[in-house]
Parts: structure tokens; sequence; C-alpha cells
């Protein structure tokens, strides 16, 4: 699922702190309740803000029913804490079948797995490069494209999605 929320933010600093504290905090509560909050997005929609989290269940998939209740949770959650500080929308779902990977844990659990990444610095000259998760090491996720296999240390990835196979 491609996000329609605007690179154009009043302050990056700020949106980075709603962020982080979004992710401790919320994360939290949501790790207690039986899930996993996978990935945060805040930013400008068509000139309304919006807070997205993407929730999912640590074995299988999440239903609508919880993700309402999810967002009734962390909406009154958010009212205590109050991060935001203008009005905006909150929209919890699912992460879908193209869903981000961001910690080690993220890509073991897909071992096997075709993914995007979205690079800082070219490996194999690119930038971008579709590959296989072969095996995750303490620093480094180890993929094959093509019949080669080489590492893509984390600190490299600025983004990593799954890739849906159909």
């Amino acid at each position: 699922m491609k996000s329609g929320l605007s690179p154009t933010f009043y302050n990056m600093e700020t949106r980075e702190n709603i962020i982080s504290l979004v992710e401790k905090e919320v994360g939290r509560v949501i790790e207690n309740m039986g899930y996993e909050l996978v990935d945060v997005e805040y930013g400008k929609e068509r000139g309304t803000w919006v807070l997205r989290l993407f929730v999912d269940r640590v074995e299988g998939g999440i239903t609508l029913r919880e993700c309402e209740s999810i967002s009734h949770v962390i909406s009154l959650l958010l009212d205590e804490l109050d991060p935001i500080p203008h009005s905006y929308n909150l929209e919890v779902f699912s992460p879908g079948l193209d869903r981000v990977l961001k910690k080690p844990k993220d890509f073991a659990r897909y071992v096997g797995h075709k993914v995007q990444f979205k690079l800082k610095n070219p490996i194999k000259g690119s930038k971008n490069i579709k590959a296989t998760i072969r095996e995750v090491v303490s620093s480094a996720v180890i993929v094959e494209r093509e019949m080669e296999i080489f590492s893509i240390p984390f600190d490299n990835i600025l983004k990593a999605r799954l890739e849906v196979e159909l």
C-alpha cells in the first residue's frame, strides 16, 4: 500500500519527534494488546493531517474489527498524551501484502520472500534492488538476486517492502 502523505512538513524535527513518541508509547500499548506496530506515518494528505498506524498480529493477519478496536484504545491514549499540536485523523490499517520491513526480526520472518529495497548508498551499482532474503545476520540481511548472493547492511536500508508475488 502506498501512502499519499505529503513529503512537505511544517517542521521535520517535530514530525520525527511525533513519530518517535508514537512508536514508543503507542507501540508499547499495541504490543501489550498482543499485536505489533509495523510502521507509523504522519503528514498532510489532501490538506488534512493524518497519523497512520500499520498494525499486525505477530502470527497471522489482522481483521477490520481488530483495527477498529485498536483505533479506539489508541485514540484515548493519544488524547491523554496529546503529542500533536493540531487536529488530525487517526487511521489504523493492516500493513498489507506489500508490508514494510524495518527491524531485523521483520526480515527474519520473511526469509525466502522477495523484497524491494531502497538504499542510501548503491550496492551492485543500484540504490533500488529487488532480491530474495536468504538469511539475517546481526548487522545485515543476506539476499540473492539472479543467482548472486550478497549482503545489505541494515544501516544502508532506507526502505524495504515485501514484493507481492501472485
